[in-house]
């Protein structure tokens, strides 16, 4: 947006001094910006870039260029908007509906609710506001939604358009006006950017988004220098040439480089000796050998655990005490015997001796411990078996058995017995079969593994043994194993094996070394080929390094630069021009007395306002009134720092104020019309008054003025007639016509009440502005004594009383009041036409 006042020359003073410290691409690049006044084409763009270049030595052959602080032409923008029309899908506006405004100032009145911020939301969008969020809404009643749109006429610099708005684009031309309303204030009070470019200051904009795009352009110039080797992967790490690449950069040194990248036909031939000795190696043989050994040496321990278990079951001691046990169970068993003998032989029982008969009187005696019967068998006591009763032989004959075999005798005849079977126990679980799975001692001659004759007979000696303990054969061996010389034996093997082991572990590691040796010397070989292959690639990716280090360490293109010279621009430019701008306004709303506290500071080259009272935010102090009044003050200041003459918009802007500001802001907008095209929403009558009363003066008579009423049609809003006055005799005398003549689609009572009421308005007007020329009015200060001598006293007396009884008569109908019971009765549309044919009778006499 190009600028009016002697204050851009002062901006394109701060944009040279940017501009001689960056060098001939700053020049060229603020030249190009003052000669467009806007946005620089790519090309554009490029060329400043390769110039940029051609001063860190990255490009050449570029012309000098010799730039002199250019004189800037400045070029005016004015904007008026002719008509708003076709409206659709906003809201509940209703369609057809048409607004021509006036090239000065036009007024849409209307109640709340009647569709005037739905205009002013459609203007919102194609302009500026302190409040940037808000979406517009269809009809939210009505299921059919339709899509937005609206004709917007304009005329920009003298030139006619139209602009067809479908809710999301945007004109150019319609971008410069503004909005305010009753959101804005708090807003406009916060901290918070200019929301117009102050005069001149749109360079500094422009400047900061041409860096910006530069900076997208210098991006692009360092993806072109790769800085990264693809195939480092290839290479061994801990290898010279693999930490050379690793370590890559600006300074990596060419000779260091060409060192470690010698490959000759001497370097070819070593690498393929070291190649041929590696593989002489018979590392696997050695490992194989070991692996074999090792396990040789896990089944000599697993046959030592096995000897050595048997010695521990099966030795002289253990045999000493199978023997002794053998004995004492044999004379245990003779004493049974001879007791049993003496308690049978004179009942005549036979096979006494028998293990059978033994067991069952063990049985017995067991099943009468079961049944807890301690003395039996008692006097009175049964056979337990057949529940027989038992005579006194038979009770003697139980007892001895008892007696019997509840002596201490049978117990350790019984221990005995149990440590003999778990003696066999252990025996029989003894291996006597042990064969080797490992060659341990070689292999005979078919190939099989050789089982030494000593494990041979030590089996055959243990299954001797385990026969006769396990049969309970009662000879006594000649032998008993020898342990220590099979033990001895498998020892004497087993270190053997091991010192195989040790042997070839050290030869193993001997290979390792050595392997360890050849194979660092075969991968610097191998990376020394590559280097030297790859030698070109490499020393392009030094050289990008070093592109890329000068590019990285520009910081031509960062905005804190242009945002420090916006600083000292605002400091001597703004700040004062604002300051002095703003007091004007606030001298306006007669506001001076209020000591605001202007503050301004700069975000990425825009310029930023802060607002305080004693360090306090304005919204903590300030009544409505007088944050209203100090919004609209600054929303005027920063009007008048920009130089584009375009369309203001005001919703609602007298909310808060009393009826002086009211007259303020109307004698405020009366002269910003004289500059710029100004349109008012507002729901105020008593604004809607002052500017009527205003545009009457005879200073105003060259202004242009247009009033309208917004009103509501059924389920629409937005309906739009012409309103020069809201309220006039003639508006009311229509609606009662419409009503008395019209169609009677409702009930006779109601249409009479409406029509009462329409005309006691009408009478009340007719006072005030025929029968007494306008000498009160309501809602105006100021008392018409010039036309006070024009009222005609004579036919006032002569028609009060009447058009009195007429007033009466339709205060009493109207919906707004209520009669007694005793006196109510309804009006009817005849008795409306009567009283309006008497009133229209007696107006006549006053304006013929």
């Amino acid at each position: 947006m190009a600028s009016t006042t002697n204050a851009k020359k002062e901006v394109i003073d701060f944009l040279w001094e940017w501009a001689e410290i960056n060098g001939e691409w700053a020049k060229l690049l603020l030249d190009n910006i003052l000669t467009s006044s806007s946005c620089l084409t790519q090309q554009e763009r490029i060329t400043i870039f390769q110039y940029f270049l051609q001063s860190l030595k990255l490009h050449s052959g570029l012309p000098s260029i010799n730039i002199v602080k250019p004189i800037y032409t400045n070029s005016n923008k004015s904007i008026k908007i002719s008509t708003l029309s076709e409206v659709t899908g906003v809201n509940r506006l209703a369609k057809n509906q048409t607004i021509n405004f006036s090239e000065n100032v036009t007024v849409v009145y209307g109640e709340n609710g009647t569709g005037k911020t739905g205009y002013s939301r459609i203007l919102k969008a194609l302009g500026f506001s302190y409040e940037t969020s808000g979406t517009i809404h269809p009809n939210v009643y009505n299921p059919s939604v339709e899509l937005k749109s609206a004709k917007i006429d304009f005329e920009a610099n003298g030139i006619k358009k139209s602009f067809l708005w479908t809710g999301a684009n945007r004109s150019i031309d319609l971008d410069s006006i503004s909005v305010f309303n009753n959101h804005c204030v708090a807003i406009s009070l916060s901290d918070r950017q200019l929301v117009v470019t102050p005069i001149g200051f749109e360079l500094f904009n422009l400047v900061t988004d041409e860096l910006n795009a530069l900076t997208l352009l210098l991006t692009s110039e360092k993806q072109k220098y790769k800085t990264t080797i693809d195939w480092i992967s290839i290479l061994t790490p801990n290898t010279p040439q693999y930490t050379y690449i690793s370590k890559l950069s600006k300074s990596s040194l060419i000779t260091d480089l060409k060192t470690i990248s010698n490959f000759d036909e001497e370097c070819k031939n070593r690498l393929a000796a070291k190649v041929t000795e590696l593989n002489a190696l018979n590392k696997a043989l050695i490992e194989a050998t070991l692996r074999e050994l090792r396990l040789k040496a896990a089944e000599i321990n697993n046959v030592l655990s096995k000897i050595k278990k048997t010695e521990s079951v099966i030795n002289h001691s253990s045999w000493e005490n199978l023997h002794t046990w053998k004995e004492d169970i044999k004379q245990l068993e003779n004493q049974s015997q001879k007791g049993l003998k003496e308690i049978v032989e004179s009942y005549n029982i036979e096979f006494y001796t028998s293990t059978e008969f033994l067991s069952f009187i063990t049985s017995a005696e067991n099943y009468i411990k079961i049944l807890s019967k301690v003395d039996y068998p008692q006097e009175e006591d049964t056979c337990i078996f057949c529940k027989q009763t038992l005579d006194n032989e038979s009770k003697n004959l139980i007892a001895n058995y008892r007696t019997l075999l509840n002596d201490t005798a049978q117990a350790k005849l019984n221990e005995l017995k149990g440590k003999i079977n778990h003696f066999k126990a252990e025996v029989i679980y003894l291996d006597a079969n042990i064969k080797l799975s490992q060659a341990i001692w070689g292999y005979d001659a078919e190939g099989n593994i050789l089982q030494t004759v000593e494990l041979q007979n030590y089996n055959i000696e243990l299954n001797k043994l385990k026969d006769l303990i396990v049969t309970d054969k009662t000879q006594v061996p000649d032998f008993i194993i020898d342990y220590v010389h099979y033990i001895q034996l498998l020892d004497d093997k087993k270190l053997d094996i091991t010192e195989l082991i040790t042997k070839h572990h050290n030869d193993l590691n001997d290979i390792a070394a050595k392997e360890a040796e050849l194979i660092a010397e075969i991968n610097e070989l191998k990376d020394r080929k590559t280097l030297f292959s790859k030698y070109s690639e490499i020393i392009q990716t030094i050289e990008n390094h070093k592109i890329s280090s000068t590019l990285n360490n520009s910081s031509s293109f960062n905005t804190r630069s242009i945002s420090l010279k916006t600083t000292e621009a605002r400091e001597e430019l703004i700040r004062q021009n604002f300051n002095s701008i703003f007091k004007t306004e606030l001298a306006a709303f007669r506001k001076s007395h209020l000591n605001i506290d202007l503050n301004f500071a700069t975000d990425r080259g825009n310029s930023k306002v802060q607002q305080r009272v004693k360090s306090h935010i304005l919204t903590e102090i300030l009544s409505e009134g007088e944050q209203k009044a100090i919004a609209l003050s600054e929303f005027l200041t920063e009007l008048q720092l920009d130089n584009v003459s375009s369309t203001v918009i005001f919703d609602d802007p007298v909310n808060s104020l009393d009826h002086h500001l009211i007259d303020d802001f109307s004698r405020r907008i009366i002269t910003l019309s004289k500059s710029r095209q100004v349109i008012i929403f507002t729901h105020s009558i008593l604004l809607f008054n002052s500017l009527l009363y205003f545009k009457s003066l005879p200073v105003h008579k060259e202004l242009f003025f247009v009033f309208y009423n917004s009103k509501n049609e059924h389920e629409t809003t937005g309906v739009i007639d012409s309103a020069d006055e809201i309220n006039t005799v003639k508006t009311y005398i229509g609606k009662i016509n419409v009503l008395i003549n019209g169609p009677k689609n409702r009930p006779e009572v109601e249409m009479a009440e409406d029509g009462y009421g329409y005309l006691r308005s009408a009478i009340e007007l007719c006072v005030e502005h025929e029968i007494f020329n306008g000498t009160v009015k309501r809602y105006q200060k100021n008392v018409a004594l010039t036309q006070f001598i024009k009222v005609d006293g004579q036919l006032l007396d002569a028609n009060k009383e009447k058009l009195n009884e007429i007033f009466e008569r339709c205060c009493g109908y109207i919906k707004g009041h209520s009669n007694p019971m005793e006196i109510h009765n309804d009006p009817s549309l005849t008795d409306l036409n009567r009283d309006f044919t008497e009133f229209k009778t007696i107006r006549s006499l006053f304006s013929p």
